[in-house]
């Protein structure tokens, strides 16, 4: 198992899904439900004063078009945090336009299924710190997953496992694992992926999908996760960013102070 830095401090991330310009929530990726207006929304979180947050376009993976200019654009004037995107990546040339905007790490998952050469390239173009790899799976039964494609790719063939340190070889500066099973449910993160590929990779592992209370954040970040992603608990719950912090330093967890 690779050694923990126990000085790390550990990062609370809001992921804000975005379609037709809107902010949604789904369950297990279904069931969208529209929350506002995402310039009003990402002024929200600058006045909570969030360390980072995740812009994720949902309508380029489903409808296989381009990275959107104007999502770039409301980013770009209104955030005060720091930012990755991520939404219709395909190209160099489509990274090179998100951190012309001023992203800071772009998201990218449907590229990576489609062609892993491709992480290879990006990295060596922009350095591994900006480049993050998604990777969304399906529970099939204990210790047995399937990668989840929102593109409608293949990905029977596709050990998860394997895909995983094929990302980490291959140059990611880190890697978000999503549970289909469990997103939007508010019922707790899987941990039984996240722990098989901890003792495997040596880059920063993201957890995303469940977290419904500050305390289903500590499990996986003891287990070793750099950071825990989350979108439900911020629009269904009465948690503001600081108490979740609050709760997880009183809980012994080194995270940033707001």
């Amino acid at each position: 198992m690779k050694a923990l830095n126990t000085n790390l401090k550990k990062r609370v991330i809001p992921i804000i899904l975005v379609s037709n310009h809107q902010v949604v929530k789904s369950k297990e990726f279904k069931d969208y439900r529209v929350f506002g207006n995402l310039a009003q929304t990402i002024n929200v979180f600058n006045q909570r004063n969030v360390d980072e947050i995740i812009v994720l376009d949902i309508d380029a993976q489903k409808k296989k078009s381009k990275i959107n200019l104007d999502i770039l654009k409301i980013l770009s004037r209104n955030t005060t945090m720091p930012f990755s995107y991520g939404g219709g990546i395909q190209t160099i040339d489509d990274i090179k336009q998100c951190l012309n905007f001023g992203c800071d790490k772009v998201v990218i998952n449907s590229k990576f299924i489609q062609n892993i050469k491709f992480v290879s390239e990006s990295a060596q173009t922009f350095g591994s710190q900006c480049i993050i790899a998604s990777v969304d799976y399906n529970i099939l039964n204990k210790n047995n997953f399937q990668i989840f494609s929102h593109s409608k790719l293949k990905t029977d063939n596709l050990n998860i496992k394997n895909y995983i340190n094929d990302l980490n070889r291959l140059g990611v500066g880190e890697i978000i694992i999503t549970s289909v099973n469990h997103e939007g449910n508010l019922k707790g993160y899987d941990h039984s992926l996240l722990q098989s590929i901890l003792n495997e990779v040596d880059i920063p592992i993201l957890i995303n999908g469940g977290c419904g209370k500050p305390e289903d954040m500590i499990q996986p970040l003891l287990l070793g996760a750099e950071g825990v992603c989350a979108s439900s608990i911020f629009f269904y719950t009465q948690y503001a960013y600081r108490d979740i912090k609050n709760i997880l330093l009183r809980n012994k967890i080194k995270v940033r102070i707001t």
